[in-house]
């Protein structure tokens, strides 16, 4: 299973890696016209690395950190990616970026070993050592927002199989707000939509063939369990496994045109997108 859950690993940190990619299996689609006068965000970030391997595990740390910009906007990232890596709120967390990430790999080695003398093992072989790893990556930058996503994952020694999980989050430049509520409103309408793009997703001709995929009525649509988010083309929806189908067929992303988003998102997420007071 460790083999299964590798292969999953290497073909989900491809998508992350191609920034405002849409998710596996979508046509090209319309997205909207850029709003007018729409510039990139003078955001600098820097990569920071880390790799720690230990008799009993292995851990790794890849951060897209912000160096320089709007001031607010680089504070609240960094108190992102702060709580992402530290989700206990430890404290003394280094400023240097590339320091906490070596302390986060040390406390998730750290752990793993106790998990491994808890179980009752001696060592384990290169194929079942338990392995941890959070990506926070910048994928999407426009005049008004960012956005980062952040991939997880984990493997503890003798599992059944991985666990990870997979969101994006965005952040109002001017004042380094996180936009928890991308949308106002949903309609039947709108989850049509939503399975339009998941049968592009699983690449499957009708709903008959997605109800069987799917271990949900998607007839009541659910959300996802981590909000949208903005990317450079629509609303960015990203289902955690097991939101909708089992461990195996993955968690399906899909990216709604702002075209047809539009309508249903917040005046505050309008503006982000359009412009300051922006109707429909």
């Amino acid at each position: 299973m460790k083999k299964c859950k590798n292969t999953l690993f290497i073909l989900l940190l491809a998508i992350l890696m191609t920034g405002c990619a849409k998710g596996a299996g979508e046509r090209q689609q319309p997205s909207a016209d850029p709003p007018k006068g729409n510039i990139t965000t003078t955001l600098h970030t820097d990569s920071i690395i880390q790799l720690k391997r230990t008799p009993h595990g292995s851990c790794e740390a890849r951060i897209d950190y912000p160096t320089s910009g709007p001031k607010a906007l680089v504070d609240a990232l960094r108190t992102f990616i702060r709580s992402t890596l530290f989700e206990d709120g430890s404290e003394n967390i280094p400023n240097d970026p590339q320091e906490m990430a070596r302390l986060y790999c040390e406390q998730q080695t750290a752990a793993q070993a106790r998990q491994i003398e808890q179980m009752g093992l001696r060592t384990v072989g290169a194929n079942e050592a338990p392995e941890e790893g959070t990506y926070i990556r910048l994928v999407c930058t426009a005049e008004r927002f960012v956005t980062y996503e952040v991939y997880r994952y984990s493997y503890i020694s003798q599992g059944a199989h991985g666990e990870y999980a997979d969101y994006g989050v965005t952040f109002r430049t001017s004042d380094g707000k996180r936009m928890s509520y991308i949308l106002n409103k949903v309609d039947e309408q709108f989850f049509a939509f939503i399975r339009e793009g998941l049968r592009r997703y699983f690449n499957v001709r009708n709903d008959e063939d997605l109800d069987e995929l799917c271990t949900v009525d998607l007839s009541l649509l659910p959300m996802p369990t981590f909000p949208p988010y903005l990317v450079s083309d629509g609303v960015r929806f990203h289902y955690s496994i097991y939101d909708l189908c089992k461990f195996e067929d993955g968690d399906p992303a899909l990216t709604i045109p702002y075209e047809i988003a539009k309508p249903y998102m917040t005046q505050e997420a309008r503006d982000l997108v359009f412009g300051p007071n922006t109707h429909r």
